[in-house]
């Protein structure tokens, strides 16, 4: 905020963190909803509306059949920039979350003989982006697994004898909140990943999209100033806490059909937080 109103003041006179907030706002709110047109060998598709800023980013590198590493906090939009991306190249779409095992990755043979298949089966085989969500809380034998199949461009399913090669429109794209390199002091269940792995992918950082933000809000400005209040000292007080664009959008909904702020605070943004971190943030 500092920076915005030196810039518009050429940095003279005291910090008038109000103004600050008016001018952040009014600049937003200039920005319209993002239009991106995609031209593939499928043709043409037009994306018009909500879409995160690193959207168009994400399509360019995926379209060159690399997989990419989304890494950024919890509820910044990644999944979404997923699904988007999908619908920009005109791909099925796959997603498997968090897993414990290879079978779930591979599929599985059933006590009948019956073969179950799975997400990335589907995407591997007959094409279609798949999104492998919070890579880096994946049992560590699944990812190998994948990665192996990436580096080899074929792999291999327990209901076929010889390996299955990899679809020309085969696309990957991770989500990761942690860039690899183990648990920190908020993803505390996320694991290291191998250096094979990672150099497999571009590793895109993904914050939170200001723009999205606001329009979440949906014009619950005080609601909106408070969550990015909050969020600003659970990360230079080191918190350990997420605050999401979760928090503004289930927020803001809730205030707009009469519930009391109070009420709104302890639900959707702090969730449990001691009252010793509680004290910390309006210091």
């Amino acid at each position: 905020l500092k920076t915005v109103q030196a810039l518009q003041n050429g940095a003279t006179g005291p910090f008038d963190e109000a103004r600050a907030r008016e001018i952040v706002r009014e600049e937003i709110e200039a920005l319209a909803p993002r239009k991106l047109e995609v031209i593939s060998p499928r043709g043409s598709v037009v994306l018009d509306g909500l879409m995160h800023y690193m959207t168009a980013d994400v399509i360019k590198v995926v379209s060159l059949g690399h997989p990419a590493m989304l890494v950024g906090p919890a509820g910044c939009g990644k999944t979404t920039i997923g699904e988007h991306t999908a619908k920009a190249l005109q791909l099925p779409f796959y997603i498997t979350n968090a897993i414990n095992d290879t079978h779930e990755l591979m599929g599985f043979v059933d006590g009948y003989g019956k073969y179950h298949d799975t997400p990335f089966r589907n995407a591997f085989e007959t094409g279609g982006l798949w999104i492998a969500d919070e890579v880096d809380a994946w049992d560590a034998s699944a990812l190998l697994a994948a990665n192996s199949a990436l580096a080899n461009g074929y792999a291999s399913f327990p209901d076929r004898s010889k390996p299955v090669h990899r679809h020309v429109d085969f696309r990957m794209v991770a989500t990761a909140n942690t860039f690899g390199n183990g648990a920190d002091r908020i993803y505390v269940g996320r694991n290291e990943l191998d250096a094979a792995s990672l150099d497999r992918f571009a590793t895109i950082d993904v914050d939170y999209d200001l723009q999205l933000e606001r329009m979440f809000a949906n014009g619950a400005d005080d609601w909106l100033d408070r969550v990015w209040q909050v969020r600003k000292a659970v990360t230079t007080k080191r918190i350990r806490h997420v605050v999401s664009s979760r928090a503004i959008a289930m927020g803001s909904a809730a205030l707009n059909v009469g519930m009391e702020w109070d009420k709104v605070e302890e639900f959707y943004l702090f969730k449990g937080m001691s009252a010793t971190d509680r004290d910390k943030i309006d210091v």
